[in-house]
């Protein structure tokens, strides 16, 4: 499926362009309930839907659970919705695009998300907005759901947002907290894609130009956001995303989940802890234990190939920058800095890897080995 996409600064003010191609009376608005406003999305949108009947749904979780779109669901049948526009963050982007894809399919919502039912028809009109630069979840095919604190992952390419304006005025507000956890996950899930058993050519060029600019704009989006700094990295994001819909996230991402899910670390924060680790990991790759049908000689090159990406001399600086980036933006390099410190917490991480994830990675992991890269970040 194709996407029509605009990016650049003022870029929003196409969407009185396409509500007017679309004509459409009524609209199915998902938002965050705080970012919506502070990020000037509403001020902004409500010029563009003021001869529009708006629906506004957003009471669900931060990382929205499976009750969440099933509500979803309910409202937007009841609504009549004619189009549905996601403004917020990877979760608002996600639970929109759920809800569009499954209000229209003919089973309960829990069939797709467990796997045991195939999607066949294409929601309405989906228009995707973000307002944080790092999931770039407006350009990709699936989305995440949480279901009794297991994360489930439902892709189909019908669930590509058929429109995404990424206009970066709309982080010129963000926090330095959510810049910094939004901005890290960017640049994982590129380093990720970069590695994945699934690259190719184009996924690894996305994923090159997404890492140079996260590396270049990230730690100053963070501490002296300047208007270049945040258009950059809405590009890197963009293109991050672009990356990992061709080849999905890999081992950081893997471990991530069961650490928002049962100990409430912020996503970004989550994927970041292991990356470094992992990287080494995945360097040290043998003949024995490789994963990418391609061979161990190819997944070394790869890794070689991203100390270049990231200008470092070997693998242990380009890990140390990493950290490095971590602790220039805030964010906490120990499990122990989250709370996260006795055996139990590391068993119930352990016991929850996301197994789909974790088979992308270019290297295998064994328990022990994962054992050891948590114990590496106590």
């Amino acid at each position: 499926m194709i996407q029509e996409e605009y990016f650049g600064t003022g870029s929003i003010e196409t969407l009185s362009k396409i509500i007017s191609e679309h004509k459409s009376k009524k609209t199915f608005l998902v938002t965050g309930k705080k970012s919506y406003r502070s990020s000037g999305a509403e001020n902004l949108l409500n010029k563009f839907l003021k001869y529009s009947e708006v629906f506004q749904f957003n009471e669900f979780s931060e990382n929205p659970k499976l009750e969440d779109i099933e509500s979803g669901i309910e409202q937007f049948k009841k609504s009549g919705g004619e189009i549905v526009i996601a403004v917020g963050g990877g979760s608002v982007i996600d639970i929109a695009k759920l809800i569009n894809i499954l209000s229209c399919q003919c089973k309960d919502a829990i069939n797709y998300v467990e796997g045991r039912a195939n999607i066949l028809k294409k929601g309405t009109t989906m228009i995707a907005i973000p307002t944080t630069a790092g999931a770039g979840s407006e350009s990709t095919h699936f989305a995440v759901v949480y279901e009794n604190k297991e994360k489930f992952s439902v892709a189909h390419e019908y669930i590509l947002p058929d429109i995404s304006i990424i206009d970066p005025q709309l982080t010129f507000s963000l926090p330095p907290k959510i810049t910094a956890t939004s901005g890290i996950d960017a640049l994982s899930q590129a380093i990720e894609s970069y590695w994945c058993v699934n690259s190719n050519e184009k996924s690894k060029s996305l994923s090159e130009e997404a890492i140079k600019l996260v590396l270049k704009n990230l730690s100053a989006a963070v501490n002296d956001p300047q208007i270049e700094n945040r258009v950059n990295m809405s590009k890197a994001a963009n293109l991050a995303g672009k990356a990992i819909n061709i080849t999905k996230t890999t081992a950081p991402h893997a471990v991530s989940y069961s650490m928002t899910s049962y100990f409430g670390v912020p996503h970004g924060q989550a994927v970041s802890l292991t990356l470094g680790e992992f990287l080494m990991y995945n360097y040290e790759v043998t003949d024995k234990d490789f994963s990418d049908k391609r061979g161990a000689a190819y997944v070394k090159k790869s890794l070689n190939e991203l100390i270049k990406i990231m200008e470092c001399r070997n693998i242990d600086e380009a890990k140390e920058k990493i950290t490095q980036l971590m602790i220039d933006i805030g964010l906490k390099t120990k499990l122990s800095e989250l709370n996260i410190n006795s055996e139990n917490d590391l068993k119930l991480i352990e016991e929850n890897v996301n197994l789909q994830r974790l088979q992308n990675n270019p290297r295998k992991i064994s328990k022990e080995g994962l054992k050891i890269i948590l114990r590496n970040i106590l």
